[in-house]
């Protein structure tokens, strides 16, 4: 049965941290190279439902082989299942972001408990010594509990944002969490008052600046790569770069764009999307955004664009917009401000960590207020280039690759020693 297809090992290609000693300050890179010494052989193992879409992926597609070269010895897995399965977790994202109405049901719990109980059975089988496994948000989360004879330092990483709107879920998925020995959350708010687990760190999550996407791109390039695309880059532009997910609120980022548009009437909207293999519901939203804007011809919604053409759209907009409802981190709001392009986030979760409001971008709650922010961000070229300054330092001081690693080299140099007391890394504060 297509539930029980076995983990796959994710290719990643090689990485050298020297490439970014220019990119980070000495402190730092001579931090990951003493952090890195007795961590050396190591064996840690990373499991995630995707390997392709969306930020862990991303974020593990960088990690992986940088840890790698610092003398690590790193592997990469995805937990492989049917659309059913993913159905199901979909569902347990959406209720732990607070979706209060989703039911798991008797058949789900018993599909989602096979699944994962039968990964712990591979993973077992296999043999393979493991010194920490990172396990990535609700998907694998199970597998601790039914790995017989648990040999590993298990580490949940929760990439979302953790709502207490729906008990009944939080509770299901609680009990397999007692098998852990530490837990990662984004920001201190989202960990949960009755989280079974006694360690707790704060690490935000941060992004490569050397991969496809972010380095640094002509604008001029930047410009025909888009234009290809559909888009007039002689009139402004405002861009959404994220998955096709109603927690990313498209409609209130269209009902913005037009409030703002009969002010300047030049104006066009981005959308740009993906579809990861872990999220059923990204392409039927695609097609429901498709149809609900098909008589607006300055509206583009895009999907399963390059990096390099993503890194095109957020060169050259004006403004990026990442309004989401709730928001674990929000990579995009850090990729466009990289470029020096200021952001409007909604003001909730990982991306009030990133945004400054009125410095290197702003933070709304309505679809109305992101019209005026626009409006006034788009009428005011100085305010604009001197957000996006603004917002280049914050990402380069906070959210590089190399600083996720270095917090987590600090977790593991925590362990095996059994220490009662809860460890926090608070990057910003």
């Amino acid at each position: 049965m297509r539930e029980y297809l076995a983990m796959r090992k994710v290719r990643v290609y090689p990485k050298s941290i020297r490439s970014y000693k220019g990119l980070i300050s000495d402190e730092l890179y001579s931090e990951l190279i003493e952090l890195a010494k007795p961590l050396k052989g190591a064996r840690i193992l990373h499991i995630n439902s995707t390997s392709n879409g969306g930020g862990v992926a991303e974020i593990l597609r960088s990690e992986v082989p940088l840890l790698h070269d610092l003398g690590l010895d790193v592997s990469w897995q995805v937990i492989e299942a049917g659309k059913e399965f993913f159905d199901i977790t979909k569902g347990m994202h959406n209720a732990l972001q607070g979706n209060g109405k989703i039911v798991l049901n008797s058949e789900s719990r018993k599909l989602y408990e096979r699944v994962n109980a039968y990964n712990a059975h591979l993973l077992k089988a296999k043999k393979e010594q493991w010194d920490f496994v990172f396990f990535h948000d609700p998907q694998p989360l199970a597998i601790p509990h039914f790995y017989d004879g648990k040999d590993f330092n298990a580490i949940w990483r929760c990439h979302i944002h953790v709502s207490p709107n729906n008990k009944a879920v939080w509770d299901y998925l609680k009990r397999f969490l007692d098998e852990y020995d530490a837990g990662i959350f984004s920001l201190k708010e989202f960990i949960p008052g009755d989280l079974p687990i006694k360690k707790r760190f704060v690490i935000p999550p941060a992004i490569d600046p050397l991969t496809p996407k972010n380095k640094k791109m002509d604008e001029l390039r930047a410009r025909k790569i888009v234009e290809k695309l559909g888009v007039d880059t002689r009139r402004p532009l405002v861009t959404q770069v994220s998955r096709f997910d109603l927690w990313k609120d498209p409609l209130g980022v269209i009902k913005a764009y037009i409030i703002t548009k009969k002010r300047i009437p030049e104006l066009q909207l981005a959308l740009v999307g993906s579809a990861a293999s872990d999220d059923p519901e990204g392409m039927a939203i695609y097609r429901q955004l498709k149809d609900y804007v098909k008589t607006e011809k300055d509206i583009k919604i895009l999907k399963d664009l390059t990096e390099e053409q993503v890194n095109a759209f957020q060169t050259i907009s004006q403004i990026i917009l990442q309004k989401s409802i709730k928001e674990g981190f929000g990579l995009t709001v850090s990729e466009a401000m990289f470029k020096e392009t200021p952001v409007i986030g909604g003001n909730v979760g990982g991306i009030r960590l990133q945004i400054v409001d009125g410095k290197n971008g702003c933070l709304v709650d309505s679809p109305m207020e992101c019209a005026k922010r626009m409006a006034m961000i788009l009428e005011d070229t100085h305010l604009r280039l001197k957000m996006g300054r603004a917002g280049k330092q914050i990402v380069s001081k906070y959210f590089l690759t190399p600083r996720l690693i270095r917090d987590e080299l600090m977790l593991m140099s925590k362990f095996p020693a059994k220490k009662e007391n809860i460890a926090k890394i608070n990057v910003l504060f």
